[in-house]
């Protein structure tokens, strides 16, 4: 290094490199330059510093202290204004250009307020004291430089770490929608092979409920539009009710998975009409929603709809399956689920061998009030049907044979033979001709026909 003063007992370049490298942030001490032609200067800045937690390094002119930063580090420089060759105000704007986060402080014992204003343009000084200084004020203002500088690293480091968050936050949030995108385009992929099911599912339903509705329409002998409908009049009658969203949504996803449960069934089991089944298949039938509550077990989250399907087949009167609960000890969704789902299955043929009419479906539920079914819930039934999307016969449907055919009646499903050859389509009125037709036609196939016809 170039001459420094003699005078001042310092340290080598190397020592003074290594003391530099290893203060600063991480021993929390304030390294400080102090540069002035004066050795008395020096020594006495060095005695003052030397007890106050602050790293002293001496120049005895502005080269020499620009020789030093060249290779260290450090937070505060002092100069004096008066030094050969380059003035305070030289050297500080110097600095400023070369470093400027460093906090420049001019020490000056001249009054000329010409000098005091060009070091304070140029070199951007901080603060300036005058000769003689006062060694508390000096201090103290070197205190009030390491707090702040103290506040300024930690803000650089807070600082840091939201930026390395925010790019770890952004880069998750990235792959949570690549996550969402993938799961949607499966959804959708899986929603268009079901389409031929005829499924119209609300749009507000969860991921979760679509895959076991999915699952349950894949059986061309569950779910569908049926379900969709089951599931629909039991949020028409639970909102009827002033029930809370979330029992509103849970009866209305018990509807719409009431069969859960057959979902694994055989299906010559499924193919058989509940109305042809004897006791014991009944009886097997009847174990669907105790299947279904199990299935659902793991979804902590629909253990509310679970619960429902299960006691579906709970009558009022206690008389029910699985549990023999009665009344109010029925869960009020599996109350309205009941009445829901068996009006349904009977307007749609389901529930007894021929279909109903509103009116007919109604009437057959309440000769059941308060024996199978909640006679308040019943009550409300008529009242939400007219919200009910739902294609209705305008009479209820029975079967007649030839011989009880009558000229006027109106056929409500096709006619078939044995051989699936359609002999009168739906719809058709019959006369004289067509009522001695099909009679001359059992009489010559020997074949007894199930003739399905409106009621007047």
């Amino acid at each position: 290094m170039k001459s420094l003063t003699k005078d001042v007992a310092v340290m080598t370049d190397a020592e003074l490199k290594d003391q530099a490298v290893r203060t600063g942030e991480e021993t929390g001490r304030l390294r400080i330059l102090c540069v002035d032609d004066e050795s008395s200067v020096l020594k006495s800045l060095q005695r003052l510093l030397r007890g106050n937690n602050f790293i002293f390094f001496p120049a005895s002119c502005a080269k020499d202290g620009l020789f030093f930063l060249e290779s260290n580090a450090v937070d505060v420089i002092i100069s004096d204004m008066r030094m050969p060759e380059m003035s305070g105000a030289e050297f500080l704007a110097e600095v400023a250009r070369l470093y400027p986060d460093t906090v420049r402080i001019l020490l000056t014992g001249y009054s000329d307020l010409e000098s005091i204003v060009d070091a304070v343009n140029g070199g951007r000084i901080h603060r300036y004291l005058r000769k003689p200084w006062s060694n508390d004020e000096l201090v103290l203002v070197l205190k009030e430089v390491s707090e702040r500088l103290h506040l300024e690293r930690e803000n650089r480091l807070l600082v840091a770490q939201v930026e390395a968050q925010n790019l770890q936050l952004k880069d998750m949030n990235e792959r949570l929608e690549e996550k969402v995108q993938q799961r949607t385009k499966q959804m959708l992929q899986a929603l268009s092979q079901l389409r031929s099911a005829n499924m119209k599912v609300s749009e507000n339903l969860r991921s979760t409920i679509k895959v076991f509705y999915n699952l349950i329409s894949l059986n061309p002998h569950l779910g569908g539009k049926t379900a969709v409908e089951i599931g629909e009049l039991c949020r028409l009658l639970a909102v009827a009710f002033e029930l809370d969203k979330k029992a509103v949504r849970d009866i209305q996803l018990a509807g719409l998975l009431f069969e859960l449960g057959l979902a694994g069934q055989h299906d010559v089991c499924l193919e058989k009409a509940i109305y042809d089944m004897n006791a014991d298949e009944l009886a097997v039938y009847r174990q669907h929603p105790v299947r279904a509550h199990l299935a659902l077990a793991p979804a902590g989250g629909l253990q509310g709809v679970a619960t429902i399907i299960k006691h579906q087949y709970e009558y009022f009167d206690g008389s029910g399956s699985p549990g023999r609960l009665s009344a109010s000890e029925i869960p009020m969704g599996s109350r309205i689920l009941a009445v829901a789902r068996d009006y349904v299955l009977a307007v749609r043929g389901k529930l007894q061998k021929v279909r109903l009419s509103k009116k007919g479906a109604l009437r057959l539920l309440e000769m059941n009030s308060n024996r199978e079914y909640d006679a308040c819930i019943l009550s409300r039934l008529p009242d939400v049907l007219p919200d009910l999307e739902q294609e209705t016969l305008a009479a209820d449907e029975r079967v007649v044979s030839t011989r009880q055919l009558g000229v006027g009646m109106m056929l409500s499903r096709n006619l078939y033979n044995q051989k699936d050859i359609l002999l009168l389509p739906e719809g058709h009125r019959f006369t004289h001709e067509t009522v001695n037709r099909l009679r001359s036609f059992e009489e010559v196939d020997k074949q007894l026909l199930e003739i399905y016809v409106l009621t007047k």
